[in-house]
């Protein structure tokens, strides 16, 4: 169990990333399938640096590698959270057409239905 807390664990996990970034990015392009490629690669490199951190910490390195590696993990993150974040939607899950008929439901138009019946 003590090979975890060695670098060289987390050195085999950094290379796992690599090779996941490589793949994801290969079916991007061969395939045009998977995540937008600026997207993906900022929630991956904040996991990254993140790990990078872990490992200076385990091999002894210095308090200011640790502190850079933690920087560019934020900053990765929050380059992340401001592609995903979007503040023109009212509710991610919701079409065009709903928002509309929530947003005024008298505008809707009304056809009857099965069963019902239109008075004159």
């Amino acid at each position: 169990m003590n090979f975890i807390a060695q670098p060289h664990f987390v050195d085999a996990i950094l290379a796992l990333v690599a090779l996941e970034a490589a793949g994801i990015l290969a079916l991007r392009a061969f395939r045009g399938a998977g995540p937008e490629p600026v997207a993906f690669l900022c929630n991956l490199f904040a996991g990254a640096f993140l790990l990078l951190a872990l490992r200076h910490a385990l091999a002894g390195g210095s308090v200011y590698a640790i502190a850079l590696s933690l920087a560019f993990a934020l900053a990765a993150h929050l380059a992340d959270l401001a592609l995903r974040w979007d503040a023109r939607r009212v509710h991610p899950t919701m079409g065009k057409q709903t928002a509309i008929a929530q947003a005024s439901p008298n505008a809707a138009p009304s056809a009857p239905g099965r069963g019902s019946r239109v008075r004159a």
